[in-house]
This record gives C-alpha cells, structure tokens and sequence, in this order.
C-alpha cells in the first residue's frame, strides 16, 4: 500500500505534523537546523594532528599538543557541545603529540649535551665577535664530536 492511498488528497487527517511544528506539503522539504556546538571539538581534532605531524618539530608538538588536550577537554565538559568522539579524539591525538615532542625533546638535549655542544654555544658567546676565536671554539667542537663518535666530519683530501 502507498501513502496515500490513490486519489485521497491530502490523506485523511492531513499530512502528518514534521519538526518544527509545520505541516509538509507535497513535494516540499522541510528544514533542519544544523547541530550545535561540535566546533570546539572538531578544533580539538584538527589541532590534535597537526600536533602529531609536527611533533618531530618539538615546539610545534608541545604548542598544538597543549592546544589540542585544552580545546578537547573544554568541548567534553561543554554541556552544549556536541562530537564528543571528535573532542576524545582530539584530546588523546593531542597528548600523543605532546607526549612524543618531549620526549624528542629530551633525546635531543642529551645528545646535545653530550656532544659538548652548550661548551660550544658558550665559547661562541665568550669570543663576542672574534673571528678567530670563534673559528678556534668551531674546530675545538668538531674535533670533540669526531673523537666522541670515531667519525670525520671533514673528508681528508685525497692525493
């Protein structure tokens, strides 16, 4: 059986009553207003992977990591927001971010430290501009890491 029937126009007891309160008419759509509140969540998301793509930058892990878990907790403890999958998301993708920049972070502070490298930075900044001097605190860093890692930084020129 079709709705309506054929030949009851409009059916009996009229069409029924859509959203809104507004009767349809045939062949008319009725109009739905969108879902509210998901753009904290969805911002949470989008911050989330940006955090893990640049989380290999360190700064840029820990600054959109930060952002991502801010925006996902405030669009979960949002009574109107919507898309808490989105917000969870965001959040865990964010601290994943967060989490991997630092510990890059602190790989890289101690190969840093251990190849002398603050040493480094301070013989520079002690030179206040001397060429030579700064070219002594080069050499002196370079032979230090090629001692440290038994490599040459510089070939030696072939006969």
């Amino acid at each position: 059986m079709s709705y309506p029937p054929p030949g009851q126009y409009p059916p009996p007891g009229g069409y029924p009553e859509q959203p809104g309160g507004y009767p349809q008419q045939p062949g008319q759509q009725y109009w739905q207003e969108p879902q509210k509140g998901k753009g904290l969540a969805i911002t949470a998301l989008v911050l989330g992977i940006i955090a893990l793509l640049f989380c290999w930058t360190v700064i840029g892990g820990i600054l959109f990591g930060v952002l991502a878990a801010i925006f996902g907790l405030i669009a979960l403890l949002s009574k109107k927001a919507g898309g808490t999958g989105l917000a969870i998301t965001g959040l865990i993708l964010g601290i994943i971010g967060l989490i991997i920049a630092v510990i890059i972070g602190v790989v890289a502070w101690g190969f840093l430290e251990e190849t002398g490298f603050t040493d480094f930075t301070d013989c520079v900044n002690k030179a206040n501009g001397d060429q030579t001097k700064i070219e002594q605190c080069e050499s002196d860093f370079q032979r230090r890491v090629e001692d440290k890692f038994s490599i040459t930084l510089t070939p030696e020129p072939t006969p």
